[in-house]
């Protein structure tokens, strides 16, 4: 009896420990060479109105929430502007293989991970200056605000204040 018990919960810690991580929000950011945003003091969006296929109000409430960050870094939102800055939103099915070498057993674990991108350019030149992307910040199926507000504040701490 003894023994059973001890293997079930020998493989019952081997697979707490095999099973697949919450994915967390994954941050990139990147910066034209020599890009300096001194001379910026005011910004626009480039489009206030989601590209088909996303959700109008969840759109919305991001641009609300970058607005609110931005505007606690020192930036302006006006017409005309500075910056011109473009949000995107999307998703893509994305596979992570588990494998447990012991008895041979593999698994694939699919699942959507949602994306907030926005990009930031000279409104005068159009060249890029800045770039940020949190990757898995959105549940498509079920967002969660607090995660979403979450992965923006992260997103946003690397964009240059005033």
């Amino acid at each position: 009896m003894q023994r059973t018990v001890l293997i079930v919960l020998g493989l019952a810690g081997t697979l707490a420990l095999t099973a697949p991580a919450a994915a967390k929000p994954q941050l990139t950011v990147d910066a034209a060479q020599g890009a300096d945003f001194t001379p910026y003091k005011t910004y626009s969006w480039v489009a206030s109105h989601p590209p088909g296929g996303i959700n109008a109000v969840q759109y919305q409430r991001i641009m609300a929430n970058l607005d609110t960050r931005m505007n606690g870094k020192g930036w302006q939102r006006g017409d005309p502007s500075d910056l011109t800055m473009a949000l995107t939103l999307g998703k893509r099915q994305k596979i992570d293989l588990d494998t447990w070498n012991h008895w041979g057993y593999r698994d694939a674990y699919g699942h959507t991970e949602g994306q907030v991108s926005v990009d930031v350019f000279d409104a005068k030149t159009k060249q890029a200056l800045w770039h940020g992307q949190i990757t898995d910040a959105i549940d498509p199926r079920k967002p969660d605000p607090e995660k979403l507000d979450a992965a923006l504040a992260k997103l946003m701490e690397q964009f240059p204040g005033k």
